[in-house]
């Protein structure tokens, strides 16, 4: 899942730099959120994988 983000993140970004416009801004807009939901994602991951780790030692 990370990986597919990372790289629907890298196609935003080159579309960007080669539009110009309502596209640039689109793409702009697009990876930023895409980027967002990557952040969020490893978050709940660590924290999943923290609360695991908490429960075992338990």
């Amino acid at each position: 899942m990370r990986g597919i983000l990372i790289v629907a993140v890298i196609i935003q970004i080159v579309l960007a730099i080669q539009t110009d416009g309502l596209t640039r801004a689109l793409a702009e807009l697009s990876a930023f959120l895409l980027l967002l939901g990557l952040v969020i994602s490893v978050k709940r991951a660590r924290k999943a994988k923290q609360a695991k780790f908490e429960i075992e030692e338990v």
